[in-house]
This record gives C-alpha cells, sequence and structure tokens, in this order.
C-alpha cells in the first residue's frame, strides 16, 4: 500500500522503504541489488530550489527562520552605518528581502550593506547577486554582492573579503549538521575556526530540532519516522493529496530521509542541547534570543489559519526558540558570538 502519492503513512512508508532498501545493498552489496532514484545518483538543485519555494509557501518554516533571525539581526546591527553578511549557503537569498527593506526603514539607514554568499553553482549565486542588487537599488540601498563558489569545507578566511569597519554576521541555515559525518568533530572545529576568524558580532544557527545521529539504525529509524510523520502531517493539513507541488516538497524530504535510514553522512542532526555543548567546545558563547524575536515569529505563524504550530522558547543550555508541530519539534534558531580570552562575548545579551 506504500505510495509516494497515497495518504500520508502511505508517502512515509514509501520513503522511509526506499530509505531500507538503500540501506540493505550498502550493507550487503553481493546479495541485493536495486537501481537507485535518479536524483540519489545525480541530486537537482533546480528541483529543491523550487521545493524550498513552494515549502515558504505552504508553511511557516522558512519564514519562522529567515524573519526570526532577521529581527536578532537587525538587533546586532542596531546604530551600525557598515554591516556584512556571511552567508554560508545563500542559494536564492530568500532570507534577505525582508532584511533590506528593515534595513532600509531605520531613521539612518547604513552606508553600506554587503553580503558574501557562499555556494557551489556559480550561475545560481550570480541570479541571487543581481535579484538582491535590484532590490537594494529600488530600496535607495548601497548594496554590493560578493560570490564564493566553493564547498563550504573549502572556504578559508581570504575568500571572504573581510574589512576592517564592518558589523560582521554569519548565517549558518541548516548547515552546521552537515559537519556531523567526521565522528571525530575535526570538520566542524574547523568550519567555526573559520568561522571564528572573521571576528563575528553575531553568528546565526538554525538546525533541525531533531535526533537522528545515532549509529543504532533502529533508533534513527524510530526518532526520523516521528520527526517526519509531523512535518508530511502539516503538508497535508496545508496542500491536497494530488498537489504537484506537495510533491515536490515531499521529495526534497524524502532525500534526506533516504540519507538518514542508509547514513549517508550529510543529514546527522542533533538537539539544541547537543549544538549548545558543540558550540561552546568551539569557544562560542549564546548571546540569546529575546522577547522580540518571540514575538516575531508569532506574527508569522498568525499568518497561517491552522493553529498547530507553536512557538517555545527554550532557555536550558542557552536561550534558543523552537518551532513546533502539535507536540513535535522541528526547528530552531539561536544566535552565538565567539568568545574573548577572558570567556566573555563580543555581543551583548539581548534585552
Amino acid at each position: 500500500m506504500a505510495s509516494p502519492t497515497g495518504s500520508t503513512v502511505h508517502r512515509l512508508a514509501a520513503y522511509f522503504t526506499e530509505g531500507l532498501a538503500l540501506s540493505a545493498v550498502k550493507l550487503w552489496p553481493h546479495i541485493f541489488s536495486i537501481n537507485p532514484p535518479r536524483d540519489v545518483v545525480e541530486p537537482i538543485d533546480d528541483d529543491e530550489a523550487t521545493a524550498l519555494r513552494l515549502l515558504d509557501q505552504a508553511t511557516p518554516i522558512p519564514k519562522f527562520i529567515h524573519f526570526t533571525l532577521n529581527e536578532r539581526l537587525m538587533r546586532a546591527f542596531e546604530g551600525k552605518d557598515k554591516v556584512h553578511i556571511i552567508d554560508l549557503d545563500i542559494k536564492q537569498g530568500l532570507q534577505w528581502p525582508s532584511l533590506f527593506q528593515s534595513l532600509a526603514s531605520r531613521p539612518n539607514p547604513p552606508i553600506h550593506v554587503r553580503v558574501t554568499g557562499i555556494g557551489e553553482s556559480k550561475p545560481e549565486l550570480q541570479n541571487t547577486g543581481a535579484r538582491l542588487a535590484a532590490l537594494a537599488e529600488s530600496l535607495k540601498l548601497p548594496f554590493q554582492f560578493h560570490a564564493v563558489v566553493d564547498q563550504l569545507e573549502d572556504v578559508r578566511l581570504w575568500m571572504l573579503h573581510v574589512k576592517e569597519g564592518e558589523c560582521l554576521a554569519v548565517n549558518c541555515v541548516l548547515q552546521l549538521h552537515k559537519t556531523l559525518y567526521d565522528d571525530t568533530g575535526s570538520s566542524l572545529r574547523d568550519l567555526m575556526c573559520v568561522i571564528g576568524s572573521t571576528n563575528p558580532a553575531i553568528v546565526l544557527v538554525a538546525e533541525e530540532e531533531a535526533d537522528h545521529n545515532h549509529h543504532q539504525l533502529q533508533l534513527r529509524f524510530a526518532n526520523s519516522l516521528k520527526y517526519y510523520a509531523a512535518i508530511f502531517d502539516a503538508l497535508n493539513i496545508s496542500l491536497p493529496e494530488d498537489s504537484s507541488e506537495r510533491a515536490k516538497i515531499e521529495k526534497m524530504f524524502a532525500r534526506k530521509i533516504r540519507n538518514i535510514i542508509a547514513r549517508e553522512g550529510t543529514e546527522r542532526h542533533e538537539s539544541f542541547s547537543q549544538w549548545s555543548r558543540k558550540m561552546k567546545d568551539c569557544r562560542f558563547k549564546n548571546v540569546g534570543i529575546g522577547d522580540r524575536e518571540k514575538v516575531q515569529s508569532q506574527v508569522i505563524l498568525r499568518m497561517y489559519s491552522d493553529s498547530s504550530y507553536s512557538v517555545e522558547k527554550i532557555e536550558e543550555d542557552g536561550e534558543a526558540l523552537c518551532l513546533k508541530w502539535q507536540e513535535q519539534p522541528l526547528y530552531t534558531v539561536s544566535a552565538w558570538a565567539p568568545m574573548d580570552i577572558a570567556g566573555s562575548s563580543t555581543a551583548a545579551q539581548p534585552d
């Protein structure tokens, strides 16, 4: 009965079965043989870009991440004339139009706004830079875009063109978990070392609030099934069963499911408490999420008729905001800054 076009349960069964099949082939290659889906062999960037746009229209997930982090960023940029954002995976730059509008509406807008976008697709980066430049021009914001075409793990400080006198922010949206394939932790430490070397005023982090990094298949399967059942339930409320938009979004999540079940590496997720320990080990301090950010996130949720979404403030292991579907945590956002030698932070705590 499993089918990617059936009910929510049938769709989940189809994609988890696919993941189990790939896992079986990986474990016993001389016994089992299958032809994996085309997007497993050759991931298609355009498909994911389309799916992200559709997810933004159908659910509050991207807006919760973008608008909440932007609200925190506006406080970090208060009174700053020159601002610079390094986006570790800018894609289409969906996060930045609302920030540009907020900056332009300040009584004294910044005299210098720069975005450094990192990505592996040069055409996508060029298109994103052109769109942001056109928007900035319409808002009369002085703007520069700097593209860094490379894999994130190969990015070095000299590529980022950090300049003195800028208030610099680093945006890490759904990126840090990609370092968890390295059980030694050196991949994460190397990335955080590069981030720290930019001397950022603030580092914005968004991650799945999940526990999908167990070595045991049973635990990964159970935890990810509960997590994605909530995601698929939320999509079921927003979009009809026969919706092509829903199918595109679910295929994006299906790639993550397959990756988690077959433990391919890039989709290993951990909870905020685990990330908090890792950030502190990398010499970063939580600089808090305040009431302004929580109010902003609640405004986003009121844009959607379904009341099953909620936002909860986490205060253990540092402050964060968590988006939940019913009782299932989905995504958490938080703010960090490097510690100085004395162990205090270079960024101010929220009001």
